[in-house]
């Protein structure tokens, strides 16, 4: 059985990775990662803790993260609050435990280099961000790019919740989900982008080589589309999120649990919050921002 500790339970994302290791589906009566459990939390809230320990049946909560070492296999960062997650994480990978940091990795570029230094450095499993990347719409619109059938592109565009004024470290709290689904869907090699805001809405333009993404972070949203411009055709595609989600970046986690295989490379982590940072420095000064 492997066991998994979780840090943080003032975000939703504590409840719903503990339901899908702990609680039994409702349609089919069987687990769905029968050799994998939620064994431990640890929260600042209280009562958030305890519900959620309540709610998930989770069998221990620890009145310290040190405690879940010799407890746990594994650890999942979940605070909401970004500036946390590297404090939090650093101890479990010294500790040779691999670790999930939730979406955002970190909220400073600086913060995600100590992250990532450390982890190459003790030779730790890490992974996370948002799980939106491996939802099966994302999934199917890289697909349609990377077959062809709709030609060289030209351009296209994606929108998706965003607030530039969200108290959890602003455009860093949703950020991360449709900057991950930009990668997902057009790759990671964003040679620029330049960044206007528009009352409550972000757009960013992000240059590739050959074309140009517009990100729509817009605040409040219905529904979420994806545009893909090619000179064969174009395509629109909507981007639905939900439980089956998060369960798809849970299986990604235990894969690399199981296999020692991260599914993401450390410079491709990275590249989240050094976009995010760029659109805050594009905003601050009217300028378009080079990325490295």
């Amino acid at each position: 059985m492997i066991r998994i500790g979780i840090l943080g339970s003032d975000s939703s994302h504590a409840l719903a990775f503990a339901k899908l290791c702990n609680i039994p589906d409702s349609d089919t009566g069987e687990y769905n990662f029968p050799d994998v459990r939620i064994t431990a939390i640890y929260g600042h809230d209280e009562k958030e803790t305890e519900k959620t320990a309540f709610q998930c049946k989770i069998e221990e909560i620890v009145s310290s993260p040190e405690e879940l070492v010799g407890k746990v296999d594994a650890v999942m960062i979940l605070f909401r609050d970004g500036n946390l997650h590297t404090p939090y994480a650093i101890p479990f990978i010294k500790a040779g435990i691999p670790v999930w940091v939730d979406k955002p990795l970190t909220v400073t570029v600086e913060d995600t280099r100590t992250l990532l230094m450390e982890a190459e450095k003790y030779n730790s499993l890490i992974t996370g961000g948002s799980t939106c990347k491996y939802s099966y719409d994302v999934l199917e619109l890289s697909k349609i790019i990377n077959d062809g059938s709709v030609g060289k592109i030209l351009s296209g565009y994606i929108n998706f919740p965003g607030d530039i004024d969200s108290p959890y470290n602003g455009i860093f709290f949703y950020g991360p989900h449709i900057v991950e689904m930009l990668f997902t869907i057009f790759g990671y090699k964003v040679k620029s982008l330049t960044t206007i805001k528009r009352n409550s809405n972000i757009l960013c333009v992000a240059d590739y080589d050959t074309y140009s993404v517009v990100l729509d972070f817009t605040k409040d949203l219905d529904h979420s589309f994806c545009v893909i411009h090619g000179d064969k055709k174009s395509h629109v595609g909507e981007i639905k999120i939900d439980s089956s989600t998060y369960k798809a970046g849970l299986e990604k986690f235990i894969e690399m649990l199981k296999t020692g295989i991260m599914p993401l490379s450390l410079d491709k982590l990275a590249a989240s919050t050094q976009f995010l940072a760029a659109v805050n420095e594009s905003l601050e000064t009217g300028k378009t921002v080079y990325l490295d």
